[in-house]
């Protein structure tokens, strides 16, 4: 099996070492290949996914599987549009010229989602996001999901992890704001070995999926348990007016139906081991 890894960023860089480790053929594709780590059997490319012709090089090979992880534009005005719609709407292009289609997964985000009321969301909930960034994604995944092969759109919620330490920062610099508000997240791990799952395992993955854990929390009880963790003194009243990413309750059931086993099932298991690199 030939899978193609379109942005070579952290989740890529865990996808391609599970890949690997089961001897698949791997290819990753960024901007600047010698920045990034060796691995045993992964083959990095420089490209520029804004560029049409170079990614019609890349697609001379017939590949079984597309992985497509993009970030915003550094750099942009329009960040979100030049990093999600226009490297997808070249490969559509691209595609369109292709007898061979291969199967695509393309990771999103739940800032589709725009519910700010603490409702229950799930693969089929109203997408109606009011911000840019939300508006370039769904218009990003309305790309993806024209494409004449198989694909399945992954809306990941908050992705944390080693290396991620942003509310952990932020705690120690007493730069915190508690808010009633519901929030979501998935550990980096999960999100690459559910990408891996569903390329190694599910023969007929679902259109879109939930990528969370099984927990949504507060996002107030969630600095609270962290500042335990550190040792910090918590002070500040809990802010009830809801914040710009909204207040909602992500279900994770499609993610359970295909069969994976969350790593990390809650924050509190996934930050434990994170919280010891960060006191090393």
């Amino acid at each position: 099996m030939q899978t193609l890894l379109l942005g070579y960023g952290d989740i890529a860089d865990r996808v391609a070492q599970r890949l690997s480790g089961q001897n698949e053929q791997v290819t990753g594709v960024c901007r600047t290949p010698e920045s990034k780590p060796v691995r045993q059997g992964v083959n990095l490319v420089a490209a520029d996914l804004n560029s049409e012709q170079e990614l019609y090089q890349l697609f001379q090979n017939k590949w079984d599987n597309v992985v497509i992880t993009l970030t915003p534009a550094k750099g942009a005005e329009d960040s979100y549009h030049q990093g999600y719609v226009v490297p997808c709407r070249h490969l559509q292009q691209v595609l369109s010229q292709q007898r061979h289609q291969p199967n695509i997964i393309y990771v999103s985000s739940t800032g589709v989602y725009a519910q700010r009321d603490g409702e229950w969301i799930d693969e089929n909930s109203a997408t109606e996001p009011t911000s840019d960034s939300g508006k370039a994604l769904l218009q990003a995944e309305s790309i993806i999901n024209a494409l004449p092969g198989q694909t399945s759109i992954l809306r990941c919620s908050g992705i944390y992890g080693e290396g991620r330490d942003f509310l952990l920062r932020q705690l120690t610099q007493g730069n915190v704001q508690l808010r009633d508000s519901w929030t979501n997240r998935i550990h980096q791990d999960d999100v690459a070995g559910f990408i891996v799952h569903l390329l190694t395992q599910v023969n007929q993955p679902k259109p879109v999926y939930l990528v969370n854990d099984d927990e949504p929390v507060k996002q107030y009880e969630v600095y609270q348990w962290l500042a335990e963790q550190l040792g910090i003194e918590l002070a500040g009243n809990i802010n009830k007016k809801v914040g710009p990413r909204g207040s909602k309750r992500c279900m994770n059931k499609g993610l359970k139906d295909s069969g994976y086993q969350l790593q990390y099932a809650n924050f509190r298991e996934g930050y434990a081991p994170v919280i010891k690199q960060w006191q090393r």
